[in-house]
């Protein structure tokens, strides 16, 4: 009988390569990785062979590897890993952590190589858990049934999970928005990969025509970051003045978590002195606003403006 492999199974572990380290993250389901190849066609068409309309298929490079996953957040430090791995530059450079990523499941095990996190986006709803959605890119996907023999895996431990209590955002003012309804909020990290592709092992794959020459990317350049997010505010007679406004150089803080002050704070934290924000009108059954705002700051250190379970100061 034939063994499937079903989603809710998999157990996801990375490896953190800066720490040499490895650590269990719980995911949902909304888990998805892949990587596809070049196929470079050319005609075989001849003037003496007019039958041939098919074109042949020259196969050489992969494309990196992707993959996507939802991860709920806790108020323990386990998962402090996951979101350094997003935000903070790597030690020296002004580039990122990278690490391999595991997914273990009962009849075979993928690994995900030199995984660079290429966008996170921080999911605050009401009556949800706080959650981290990060997508990104790898070098290499392999499956087999024995990369992680020898290694012993970290235990799942106590975990508790982010209940949203209160969020607190501030746009250009000393006292939180009131009357909001959703707020959102986003880090990119936009990488290229450098070229991959050289003439002597695209001549080596044409002779061969084997997987096993396939030119994989290895190394890439982060060459721009974008931190913004979105506030939804009821428009009432006293939150109507910044309507299809827009300012630079503003205050922007949010704080969404367990509500408590100083030390006790749990969830996510952003505080900086220069952003810019636009303001819309919303044209529905109630009328809304959404507060469309961006980091202009260029700090060496994002994480001391961004962290989770600290608030900013």
């Amino acid at each position: 009988m034939a063994n499937f492999n079903f989603k809710k199974e998999a157990e996801v572990y990375i490896y953190d390569t800066a720490n040499t380290t490895y650590h269990r993250l719980d995911v949902t389901e909304e888990l998805s990785f892949s990587q596809t190849f070049t196929d470079k066609t050319y005609p075989q068409k001849t003037l003496h062979e007019q039958h041939k309309l098919h074109e042949a298929s020259n196969i050489k490079k992969a494309n990196p590897a992707n993959f996507e996953m939802t991860i709920p957040m806790i108020t323990q430090s386990t998962l402090d890993v996951i979101f350094d791995l997003l935000v903070n530059f790597k030690s020296g450079e002004y580039t990122l952590n990278t690490f391999d990523l595991y997914i273990k499941l009962p009849n075979d095990i993928y690994k995900l190589e030199k995984c660079v996190i290429t966008n996170g986006t921080f999911i605050i709803e009401k009556l949800e858990n706080l959650k981290l959605t990060i997508a990104g890119e790898a070098t290499k996907l392999t499956r087999g049934t024995s990369l992680l023999n020898g290694v012993t895996l970290p235990s799942r431990g106590t975990r508790d999970y982010h209940m949203l209590k209160a969020v607190d955002v501030y746009v250009d003012s000393s006292s939180p928005l009131s009357n909001i309804y959703k707020v959102s909020m986003e880090l990119q990290n936009n990488i290229k990969w450098n070229p991959y592709e050289t003439v002597n092992d695209a001549l080596n794959i044409g002779n061969t025509h084997s997987e096993s020459t396939t030119m994989y990317p290895s190394n890439f350049t982060l060459e721009k970051r974008i931190l913004s997010g979105s506030v939804g505010q009821y428009v009432t007679d006293s939150t109507n003045s910044n309507i299809q406004t827009w300012k630079i150089g503003v205050p922007v803080r949010v704080n969404a978590g367990n509500g408590e002050a100083g030390n006790s704070f749990r969830g996510f934290s952003f505080k900086s002195t220069n952003c810019s924000f636009t303001d819309r009108n919303i044209v529905e059954d109630v009328f809304t606003q959404s507060y469309d705002w961006k980091l202009n700051e260029n700090t060496t250190n994002l994480g001391s403006i961004l962290k989770l379970n600290e608030l900013v100061a």
